[in-house]
């Protein structure tokens, strides 16, 4: 895979596993068995993606003593989580959340 499509497919992974675990996180408190199931199901199979190119890159980071590209992994990794993050809970909470699978229920 060429490097830029490295990235983008980290990114959309990276939003997605934060998503998901936004997802989980309030499945979990709401009165659903099968949806948090079906959250932590899509989370725990995003989650071991993200880290096989995580893991691989910061590998190389470490190997070649590259503190800049270490620091654009970190930078790169929470701004695209934190963004998976906002963007779940605005949409569970606006648009998938009613009855028992509502936080709270």
């Amino acid at each position: 895979m060429t490097d830029y499509r490295l990235w983008i497919t980290w990114a959309l992974l990276l939003i997605l596993q934060n998503a998901s675990f936004t997802w989980v996180s309030r499945a979990r408190n709401s009165g659903s068995i099968t949806w948090h199931g079906l959250a932590a199901i899509f989370s725990n199979g995003i989650w071991i993606f993200s880290q096989a190119i995580v893991i691989n890159l910061m590998l190389q980071a470490f190997a070649s003593k590259d503190i800049t590209q270490i620091l654009w992994i970190g930078s790169f990794y929470t701004v695209f989580t934190v963004l998976g993050s906002i963007g779940a809970h605005y949409i569970l909470r606006t648009y998938l959340e009613s009855g028992n699978r509502k936080v709270g229920a």
